[in-house]
């Protein structure tokens, strides 16, 4: 069975082949992006023709497109328009790090991919935030998809859509309040696309805590939000109690994916599995676990590898092939410095960045601090960040929350 690919995530959005001609065309037909110093000296872009122009923008890193708009006034037009950004989006292979904190105020750092490698965790853009509200101003990344973050606050009764790459923000409509009698335990987030009707969405689930007539009940409600409308749906029927995964779903295939237990689990006999949300059907199914051959008890890290939905067993890195087909899982390698007796460390998250490398963040045995490590599953090595924890590995693209 072959591997999946090596290359950088590929695009969720679908590309029409004949972008060029949806988009609007210049009537300087961008003559002046190239502006001529010397009469002699033939304006090359100019002569260019305007779909070789489309693909040689839509190769170009965000910073430098959003400087050229400032410099040619008629490319405006192009960059910001949503075709081109999702034609820029199939082509993009910048990825940058975010990490949310709170010191008085909310702050999001933006890190290169190489400060990972090179200890520069000074070397940062500290992004400044367009938004706050008199109900809080501490907010986190809950999760991403195609460059965009989803931000919560404390309260998780705000939600936030923001491309820091070119700023802009969407605040998606505040969602229902439950009883205060009712004991929230805790919420859970996804943020992904729907190929079918062309949009992205955002899912909100709540798993809540009550007692009727002294019986003591676990509640699960789940509510999604189309973007670009303005009330968020309540799912029916979630049928399987409660969603033990405290993480973010993983955005995977149209689907997004949480780990789940039985509620033997409480007793001393857990039976994992994968729930996994269809964004287009907006219903709930199991995923199957691969067979690995586990039957006691084992540390499970649900994540995503170049596309595909993957997940750690103690040590052991499985990734499904082909989404949803239980044969396609295959084992990929084993992450060596767990396996190690002296290794005091428990995986609790794991992110794939690009090339092989994978962040893993691990919390010792003992000393219950966290480390952030990074691994190299060609050839095993490893090295423990300066980062504190997981950061959120983001794509950049010109993709605003105001259009998607």
């Amino acid at each position: 069975m072959p591997l999946p690919s090596d290359g950088m995530a590929s695009p969720t959005k679908r590309i029409n082949p004949n972008i060029t001609d949806s988009l609007p065309r210049p009537s300087d037909g961008m003559a002046s992006l190239t502006e001529k110093k010397n009469p002699n000296i033939p304006d090359l872009m100019a002569a260019l023709p305007f779909e070789l122009k489309i693909e040689i923008l839509s190769r170009l890193p965000v910073k430098l497109l959003l400087q050229l708009t400032c410099i040619c006034k008629s490319l405006n037009s192009i960059i910001f328009s949503p075709i081109f950004a999702r034609k820029h989006l199939s082509m993009s292979t910048t990825r940058r790090l975010y990490l949310s904190s709170y010191q008085n105020q909310f702050n999001l750092k933006s890190y290169s991919l190489q400060s990972i490698f090179t200890d520069l965790t000074t070397n940062f853009t500290q992004l400044g935030f367009p938004f706050y509200t008199s109900i809080s101003n501490s907010y986190y990344i809950a999760c991403s998809c195609d460059g965009v973050l989803c931000l919560t606050d404390d309260y998780q009764s705000i939600v936030v859509l923001w491309n820091p790459s070119i700023r802009k923000f969407k605040k998606l409509p505040h969602f229902e309040e439950y009883p205060q009698a009712l004991k929230k335990l805790r919420v859970t987030h996804g943020f992904g696309y729907d190929h079918v009707s062309d949009h992205y969405k955002v899912v909100v689930a709540y798993q809540f805590h009550s007692i009727r007539s002294g019986i003591h009940e676990d509640t699960t409600k789940v509510k999604a939000l189309t973007l670009g409308t303005h009330d968020w749906r309540t799912i029916p029927t979630f049928p399987f109690g409660s969603i033990f995964d405290h993480g973010a779903g993983k955005y995977v295939s149209g689907t997004i994916n949480w780990l789940d237990y039985t509620e033997s689990y409480w007793i001393g006999q857990p039976h994992p599995f994968i729930i996994s949300f269809d964004l287009v059907k907006e219903s709930f199914q199991k995923i199957p676990f691969p067979d690995h051959g586990r039957r006691d008890w084992c540390n499970i890290t649900l994540f995503v590898w170049r596309d595909c939905l993957s997940i750690i067993f103690d040590h052991d890195v499985w990734v499904m092939n082909t989404y949803g087909i239980q044969e396609s899982w295959i084992k990929l390698f084993s992450v060596s410095f767990l396996q190690h007796p002296r290794m005091s460390c428990i995986l609790s998250k794991a992110s794939y960045i690009c090339d092989g490398q994978l962040l893993l963040e691990v919390k010792d045995k003992k000393k219950q601090k966290r480390k952030l490590i990074a691994y190299n599953s060609k050839n095993g090595a490893f090295k423990v960040t300066k980062f504190l924890r997981l950061p959120e590995v983001c794509v950049e693209s010109l993709l605003s929350p105001d259009i998607i």
